[in-house]
């Protein structure tokens, strides 16, 4: 394998995280969460005598990886906020809200629900019903069926596949239920359908991934791309905001091969194939971090040395773990799932109370190195990085 120098990202982002229950009587509140707006950046070789340097240029997101919808216009989470006599309406409503996962048992699932859980507190709101699909679009089906026996005025879901329960939703909505969608949602509906899908730019998130992954390459080498193979848009955009980044900015690093899985839990065995028939390679780019998992695995049994640049979309424990043991995820454009479940509840409860909610309530990522690890972590997940990670970045 072609050993590369490891890069120092030195990618600042400065945040301050901060939920909001409400200020002043019917004074409109917003949440304060920022993330500063990203420079053109320099990245210096740290391990070598020979400085390169790397210009990481920013690049936005096309409309078209935002929006699901013609005629939606993404709102930014920093923008959507409400009153104290909203709230009061709110929790005079008695509201109940379930929830329809798409999995669950992983870092991501369990953020949204402590954020929803946590919004469900602020508001009043009681859960009645909480599911788990284990990426089975089938199950997910005969979830939304079972929870929606219990009557709740809201529900929360994210799709698995995009095109499925399409009949079902429209009827539920047509009855009154109230959608709030995270992440990713049905293709078929009309803004009649839902109240709003909350969601971190994903194209974004991409982007952020290989900027991290040409920092560390130097603005060169070989590697490979991991997709989902199925038909999700948001999750598209992830492959698709890495993939241009790096066509259109470093043209000496080579995407040799992009595979596409069916079960994330294939990956190892899919990396496998690929180290077999490229063993040079230099990086890969995960769609979300279990995939990146079963990558970095695969390159451990195959001998790998540790200077291979992993990247991924979603800051999951393991994949923290490995950054902090300077392993081989590198870098992280980071969702915040937290937010994710947080905001989806309050959407859905405004919009029971008669209140006009966006449509689209976009979130930023959060780039993820091993250098801010720590003070990312809360802003991802609204609590401290755990203690045993903690340790080894000491």
């Amino acid at each position: 394998m072609k050993r590369r120098s490891v890069l120092g990202v030195l990618l600042a982002m400065t945040m301050v995280a901060a939920m909001l229950t409400g200020c002043g009587n019917g004074t409109k509140t917003t949440a304060t969460t920022t993330n500063e707006t990203k420079k053109t950046e320099t990245v210096a070789e740290t391990k070598s005598a020979e400085v390169t340097q790397v210009e990481l240029p920013e690049m936005a997101t096309p409309n078209e990886w935002v929006s699901r919808f013609d005629g939606v216009k993404p709102t930014a989470y920093e923008e959507f906020g409400w009153t104290d006599d909203q709230i009061t309406s709110i929790k005079d409503a008695g509201l109940t809200v379930g929830l329809v996962m798409h999995t669950g048992g992983e870092s991501f699932s369990n953020a949204v629900i402590s954020g929803v859980t946590k919004a469900a507190e602020e508001l009043g709101v009681e859960i009645v019903a909480q599911t788990d699909a284990q990426w089975d679009a089938a199950q997910q089906s005969t979830n939304l069926e079972s929870v929606l026996a219990k009557n709740p005025d809201i529900v929360i879901l994210c799709q698995i596949d995009v095109e499925a329960m399409t009949d079902q939703l429209k009827e539920a909505a047509a009855n009154g239920t109230k959608f709030v969608f995270f992440d990713n949602i049905n293709a078929s509906l009309t803004e009649d359908d839902y109240v709003s899908l909350v969601t971190t730019d994903t194209y974004a998130a991409g982007v952020e991934c290989a900027k991290d992954m040409a920092a560390e390459l130097g603005g060169s080498g070989r590697i490979a791309m991991f997709t989902w193979s199925a038909p999700n848009l948001g999750n598209r955009a992830r492959s698709q905001g890495f993939r241009d980044y790096i066509e259109t900015n470093f043209p000496e690093i080579e995407i040799v091969t992009e595979e596409f899985y069916d079960d994330a839990s294939d990956c190892a065995a899919l990396a496998d194939a690929v180290f077999a028939k490229y063993p040079d390679l230099d990086g890969a780019f995960g769609q979300w971090d279990i995939p990146l998992e079963g990558v970095i695995s695969s390159a451990q049994g195959n001998d790998i040395g540790e200077e291979f640049v992993g990247t991924c979309v979603d800051l999951g424990y393991n994949v923290a773990r490995i950054m902090a043991e300077d392993g081989m995820c590198k870098g992280i454009g980071a969702q915040q799932p937290y937010k994710d479940g947080y905001y989806s509840l309050y959407a859905g409860a405004l919009a029971c109370v008669g209140e006009e909610v966006p449509k689209m309530i976009l979130i930023d990522p959060v780039n993820v190195t091993k250098a801010n690890l720590e003070e990312s972590w809360p802003i991802i997940y609204d609590e401290p990085l755990p203690d045993d990670i903690q340790s080894l970045l000491k």
